[in-house]
C-alpha cells in the first residue's frame, strides 16, 4: 500500500531527514514502505571549551563522534550540536552533568579531575547510580570520595550525560513537542534512563561481547 512517508516509523523518518535536512516536508513523496533506505548519519557538530584548571572533559570529541556514528540517524535526528562547556557558577562539590537546549543542543560540562572530593553524604540513588557506571564511592561523615577507574568517567559522560539528553531530545521529536515538554518530568525522566541503559548495553556488546547492566 502506497503512503505518505510522513507516517514512517521514527527510526526511517529520522534517517530519511538527517540525508536531506533541507527539502520540505510537503515535497516527500508517497511510496510504499518497501522502497524506503537508511541513510548515512549527518556528522554533528561538537563545539569544544577549554576547561578551567583542575577540571576535564572526561569524554571527547571524538568519543561523542564515535558513539553518535555507532547509533546512526536515529539519534542524531534534529540535533543541531553537542557543546562541551566549563561549569558557570559551579564548584567542585557538584555534580552538574549534562543539559538539554530545546530545540536539539546538547551540553556536556567539564568534571573535576578524580578522585571527586564532595561535601555531605549523597542520597542512596545519587550514589548507586554513580557505582553503576563504575565508580568507587566512599562515604563517611566527613563527606562522600569518588574515584572513577580507567574508562568509566569516560563512559558516565557518554552514557549518563550525552544519551541520557539524547533521549529527552528524541522524547520531544518524536511527538512533534519542540518548546514544552513531551510528558510528566518524572515519566521524562524514567524513559530517557532506559534509553541511556539500552544504549550502554548495545555498546558493551559490540565493543566487549559482553552486556552490562
Amino acid at each position: 500500500m502506497s503512503r505518505s512517508l510522513h507516517t514512517d516509523p521514527y527510526p526511517l523518518r529520522a534517517a530519511r531527514r538527517v540525508a536531506a535536512p533541507r527539502r520540505r516536508r510537503g515535497d516527500e513523496p508517497r511510496v510504499t514502505r518497501r522502497s524506503v533506505r537508511p541513510e548515512p548519519a549527518a556528522r554533528v557538530e561538537v563545539r569544544v571549551c577549554p576547561p578551567r584548571p583542575g577540571f576535564s572533559h572526561p569524554a571527547g570529541a571524538d568519543d561523542i563522534t564515535a558513539l553518535l556514528a555507532f547509533f546512526g540517524p536515529a539519534v542524531v535526528y534534529g540535533l543541531r550540536r553537542i557543546e562541551l562547556r566549563q561549569s558557570v557558577g559551579g564548584d567542585r562539590a557538584g555534580l552538574k552533568v549534562a543539559g538539554l537546549k530545546v530545540p536539539g543542543i546538547v551540553v556536556l560540562f567539564e568534571q573535576p579531575d578524580p578522585p571527586w572530593i564532595l561535601s555531605g553524604r549523597w542520597t542512596d540513588d545519587s550514589a548507586r547510580r554513580l557505582r553503576r557506571a563504575g565508580a568507587h564511592v566512599h562515604t563517611s561523615a566527613a563527606g562522600t570520595r569518588v574515584e572513577w577507574p580507567a574508562g568509566t568517567l569516560r563512559d558516565f559522560m557518554l552514557f549518563d550525560g550525552l544519551m541520557h539528553e539524547i533521549g529527552h531530545h528524541m522524547l520531544q521529536r518524536a511527538r512533534g513537542k519542540h518548546s514544552v515538554p513531551a510528558m510528566r518530568t518524572a515519566d521524562h525522566e524514567r524513559r530517557a534512563d532506559a534509553f541511556a541503559a539500552s544504549c550502554r548495553r548495545a555498546w558493551n556488546t559490540w565493543t566487549t561481547g559482553v552486556a552490562t547492566w
